[in-house]
């Protein structure tokens, strides 16, 4: 038995007995053994099973409750759908563009519905970011829960997340923090084909400047950008890690 696994076995038993008491040092020292883990191109098999056994047991502390992912997902297209038809339907009350400056009360009601049925549709079909990007890095997903946010979240097997190659796990992130540009972006496509709309090029330049702001800050905490910053930097060990075993 590793030291590392004795560690994890120690911390399972404190997160075990009493899981909504667990101190800030103990998740603490265990995301640290997560990223010495995450680091070796070889992890050992009995430490991937021990953390994710922790850390599916502080996912259920810190989330709502995980539902079947087959049902939740349809559900979320659904709405989702039903979003994208809001914005069509809306689109037939004309709104002029050019005469922003000048708009009427009706005028910026028509927008505001515009954006809401774009906010709307962006945030329902978010999950299927994860499904694409889980089906291409070998990362299985398990349900559908909630985010920290309150946003619909896609709960992964973190097994087969931690058994994941270290740049498959970081482009993983970075297509979930793009999906939302791409989501604003063909229904910018939509809305200009049917209407000269421009509401959805608003949120697809917020969230544009927003990722890249994070990205070049290296900030490690903030949404999928973060997520991607972090697992980039563990990308570095890990490949140098590489190099050493393979010498």
């Amino acid at each position: 038995m590793t030291h590392r696994l004795t560690e994890l076995e120690e911390i399972l038993t404190i997160v075990s007995q009493n899981p909504q008491e667990v101190s800030r040092d103990t998740r603490k020292q265990f995301w640290k053994l997560v990223r010495q883990i995450k680091r070796n191109p070889r992890p050992n098999e009995q430490e991937i099973i021990k953390a994710a056994e922790i850390r599916n047991i502080l996912f259920e502390v810190d989330r709502t409750k995980t539902y079947p992912l087959g049902p939740a997902l349809l559900l979320e297209i659904i709405l989702g759908l039903i979003a994208i038809y809001g914005y069509i339907w809306i689109l037939g009350t004309p709104l002029e563009w050019s005469g922003i400056f000048t708009w009427v009360v009706s005028d910026w009601i028509t927008f505001s519905l515009r954006f809401l049925c774009v906010f709307l549709t962006i945030t329902f079909l978010f999950p299927i970011a994860r499904v694409i990007g889980g089906k291409w890095a070998g990362i299985r997903l398990l349900g559908m829960s909630t985010s920290q946010y309150k946003e619909p979240a896609v709960k992964i097997d973190y097994v087969t997340f931690l058994k994941a190659p270290a740049s498959k796990r970081k482009w993983f992130f970075f297509f979930s923090g793009v999906w939302n540009i791409i989501t604003s972006l063909w229904l910018w496509i939509i809305g200009m084909y049917l209407a000269l709309d421009y509401t959805p090029l608003i949120p697809a330049i917020i969230f544009t400047l927003g990722e890249a702001a994070v990205i070049l800050s290296g900030n490690t905490k903030a949404g999928e950008m973060g997520n991607y910053n972090r697992e980039k930097k563990i990308e570095r060990a890990w490949k140098k890690n590489l190099e050493r075993l393979d010498q």
